[in-house]
């Protein structure tokens, strides 16, 4: 049994953050029971500050070993730059473009996609209840509660993003879905938080555009209550390096190292 405590990072600059969670996973260690607790806050503005020089570095590197880029991966999440081109819309309307519209040509284009994107479980969840099958925006949902009086209890601001209909399977990999569910919560001072469980993430591979989509998805939903987006925490059940070998991203690890100790 491990007796390690779990590894805590904390920091306003999300790029920080994902540099420290990067340099945990490339320490030399037997595979261990130890989670990885990383918390985003304290930021100015809509979303946390990021250091444009190891963003750009780390999608290079993505892009060369035939991963998808920080921006698509966080697109999975939530399609924020759609959103802020159409002007923010609302939940209910931006939704249906999401997933009449834009969804199929997602699937069209990449086979990646054929089990379904995060957005869409959050934005039409399939389900079935004592009426039958039922059809959740889980998003809409949400933002209903948050802007209810009295206030809503935190346990009911909950998104399922795991479906154990179609998501267990035999599979030795499968891709879709690692993020499990998200969870909103809020305090007196108006403030919103994200929260995310992975039991396994990709560090390299897709953590950084994992981190943009989450905070992206905040500021939405905070877009249409209230409050005002204040913090993403992610608990990661089993943080891994990805599919890379640590020389393909030596020149990445460098300037994490860098990054957190200028």
């Amino acid at each position: 049994m491990s007796t390690s405590s779990p590894i805590i990072i904390d920091h306003s600059n999300l790029s920080v953050a994902w540099a420290h969670a990067l340099l945990e996973v490339m320490k030399p260690r037997e595979r261990d029971l130890r989670p990885i607790v990383l918390t985003i806050g304290g930021f100015e503005g809509d979303q946390p500050s990021e250091v444009k020089e190891l963003r750009d570095s780390l999608d290079d590197r993505l892009t060369a070993l035939g991963k998808n880029s920080i921006d698509i991966s966080a697109l999975t999440i939530f399609p924020y730059k759609m959103w802020v081109r159409r002007g923010r819309p609302m939940c209910e309307p931006f939704s249906d473009l999401c997933i009449n519209r834009f969804l199929p040509r997602m699937k069209g284009r990449n086979k990646k996609n054929r089990y379904g994107t995060y957005f869409e479980r959050m934005m039409s969840f399939s389900g079935v209840n004592r009426d039958g099958d039922q059809v959740v925006n889980q998003l809409q949902h949400v933002i209903d509660l948050l802007n209810g009086k009295p206030r809503p209890r935190e346990s009911a601001l909950q998104i399922a993003c795991f479906d154990p209909a179609k998501d267990h399977t035999g599979q030795p990999v499968r891709g879709f879905p690692c993020l499990q569910q998200v969870s909103i919560s809020y305090d007196d001072q108006n403030r919103l938080a994200v929260n995310a469980f992975y039991p396994t993430q990709y560090i390299f591979d897709r953590a950084y555009g994992n981190y943009v989509g989450l905070c992206q998805l905040g500021e939405f939903i905070a877009h249409q209550t209230p409050f005002r987006f204040s913090r993403m925490t992610c608990f990661i059940g089993n943080p891994e390096l990805g599919g890379v070998s640590k020389r393909d991203i030596a020149s990445v690890t460098t300037m994490a190292g860098k990054v957190i100790n200028p």
